[in-house]
């Protein structure tokens, strides 16, 4: 396992556009997309358990919140979870694995 790489201010290319060419009083902050690891990658995100609220059939669902390495919450969206080195691990399939074989 190992942190999710971090993306360097070179490669994100962080610029002012202006939105109005000619006109500096009118700008945007722009960067390139990067993708901290390619697509099909597997990782792991540490999440506490914030409560919990009954499920249609009276079984019990968890509240969660995405941590850090520090247990600090780091922001959360379900459709739209940020990967950073401090809070997301990458894996190898057989190192998945193997944590699910350890844990029976």
């Amino acid at each position: 396992m190992r942190p999710v790489r971090a993306i360097t201010a070179e490669e994100e290319n962080y610029r002012l556009v202006e939105l109005v060419p000619g006109n500096p009083r009118f700008v945007t902050s722009k960067r390139d997309s990067i993708e901290p690891e390619p697509v099909g990658t597997v990782i792991l995100k540490a999440f506490r358990i914030t409560g919990y609220d009954p499920d249609c059939d009276g079984s019990l669902m968890a509240r969660l919140e995405s941590i850090d390495c520090d247990g600090e919450a780091s922001g959360w969206r379900p459709d739209h979870i940020s990967l950073y080195p401090e809070s997301a691990l990458v894996v190898m399939p057989e190192e998945l694995k193997k944590l699910f074989e350890v844990s029976k």
